[in-house]
């Protein structure tokens, strides 16, 4: 019998996964979302209900919208593009905006795709594609933090997707913090339905300074409604050179350690960022570690008061600024209060790689305590419509790991490739350079090891690789975190 019901799933130990913001039409523009729900058993298919709610804003706001039932085979995952998709075409109306549950009898994880309708950017340079992606939310929380939110700063804004979880209307109230010293910027406060979705815009919130805003929040949930949280940050999307549009997960806690598989400095066209907040009660030093090629590079970011983020753009780090073509994994250290970081990416020029600028992406850094044997990865493409994945693990035991990598897909042979690693670094598997990985591969992956293990993945229009497809102009890259079983 399965249970639908989020509050039964910790006495059932049944997976219900929290989806905060889908998106079919929305805004006066065009936005559409696909959802990829993995089974993580990989003895027994899944039986799962996904269930669609209406947002705040709209007349039926926490009401259902469309609900399905599906079965998902053992160890494999299923793609659902919400405009197309058989089960969700005719059951969800074409102006809907809102969440998802995602219930189950096996656990299952899952990432959402927030992005302009498919085949957007393709010989059209100046009506760019631009997409995000997300983790669904397992443990939803009473307080979430965002440290990376923007108004009208250069062209960039942001916003905060917000779902209450709980079967009571939330009271939800949202601090936003100045960059400079941590100091409060502005305020919001409202009431969320049961399960319905509030969508905070930084650009519109009068508190807030009027330009060149950049910050941070902390979102509290006051009469103890659990939330889940993504955050959206844009570029003004004009062209195909201001196309960047980046999902994150809001962070219900932090930590005096968090792990970062995958950081970049001058490789190709991409450059790396980070933004690092102190979410405790005084303020604390902060210094990262960066590990490349056997090496380590030491950089003192300095003291955070409470509340306050610091962004650190990896090009200007003078302690790097030697090293090119460089992808680092590295640690971020607190000396007491817990942090917590989002980690950036993105192509401003296109100069060695044309078509590619206007990209990014943004990742969160992963809290010490959150490293297991084994990572998974939801989805994994192979010159999939044009779209090729990578995906990244850092060794974050003491002694060297044999990692073990499984590309799945129903209906095709598993891929396995191994690799020994180095304590702290990261190795990476790019799709079309994984031996036995056939064209038009849209699966999963999971990843095993004999130390523990933190994971990224990521994925991009790679026409460069998969001829068959157009150009495909603006941001197709997209990253989200896998997760530890």
């Amino acid at each position: 019998m399965k249970v639908t019901r989020v509050l039964l799933v910790l006495a059932f130990a049944i997976a219900s996964l929290l989806i905060p913001a889908v998106m079919v039409s929305a805004e006066g523009e065009t936005w559409v979302s696909g959802i990829m729900i993995q089974n993580q058993n990989p003895d027994r298919e899944a039986n799962i209900t996904v269930t669609f709610y209406w947002a705040e804003g709209t007349a039926l706001a926490g009401q259902v919208a469309c609900s399905f039932d599906d079965v998902i085979p053992a160890g494999q995952a299923k793609a659902y593009y919400i405009p197309t998709d058989p089960k969700t075409v005719d059951c969800l109306p074409a102006d809907f905006v809102g969440s998802a549950v995602v219930s189950s009898d096996q656990p299952v994880a899952a990432n959402l795709n927030t992005q302009v309708p498919s085949g957007t950017g393709n010989n059209t340079p100046d009506i760019p594609n631009r997409m995000g992606t997300a983790s669904g939310v397992l443990e939803p929380a009473t307080t979430l933090y965002f440290t990376q939110l923007m108004k009208n700063y250069s062209g960039w804004n942001s916003y905060i997707a917000v779902q209450n979880t709980g079967a009571e209307v939330a009271n939800v109230t949202v601090t936003y913090y100045n960059d400079a010293d941590g100091s409060v910027a502005g305020t919001d406060q409202v009431t969320i339905q049961p399960y319905s979705t509030y969508i905070f815009e930084q650009a519109d919130n009068e508190s807030l300074p009027a330009s060149l805003w950049s910050g941070s929040a902390k979102v509290v949930s006051t009469n103890g409604q659990p939330l889940a949280g993504i955050a959206n940050l844009f570029n003004s999307g004009v062209s195909k050179d201001k196309a960047q549009f980046q999902s994150y997960n809001g962070v219900a806690s932090g930590g005096t350690l968090l792990y970062v598989p995958r950081i970049v400095k001058d490789l190709y066209d991409y450059q790396g960022g980070m933004k690092i907040q102190n979410v405790g009660d005084a303020a604390t030093d902060v210094t990262i570690t960066f590990f490349y090629l056997g090496a380590e590079y030491v950089v003192n970011v300095g003291t955070l008061a409470p509340g306050q983020a610091k962004g650190l753009y990896i090009p200007d780090v003078p302690e790097l600024a030697d090293l090119h073509y460089a992808s680092f994994s590295a640690i971020i250290e607190s000396t007491g209060e817990p942090i917590i970081a989002t980690v950036n990416e993105d192509n401003r020029l296109g100069i060695q790689l044309p078509g590619q600028e206007g990209r990014g992406t943004t990742y969160n850094a992963i809290a010490d305590g959150s490293q297991t044997d084994t990572v998974l990865f939801p989805q994994f493409t192979n010159k999939f419509y044009g779209f090729a994945s990578g995906v990244q693990v850092q060794n974050v035991g003491n002694d060297v790991a044999h990692v073990v990598a499984v590309f799945s897909q129903s209906g095709r042979a598993d891929v396995e490739v191994t690799y020994d690693l180095q304590p702290m670094e990261s190795i990476s598997w790019f799709g079309p350079d994984v031996p036995g990985l056939t064209p038009d591969f849209n699966g999963s992956v999971v990843i095993t090891a004999d130390q523990p293990l933190v994971g990224i993945a990521n994925m991009s229009s790679r026409t460069d690789k998969d001829t068959r497809f157009p150009t495909n102009y603006g941001d197709s890259y997209v990253t989200y975190n896998g997760i530890n079983k």
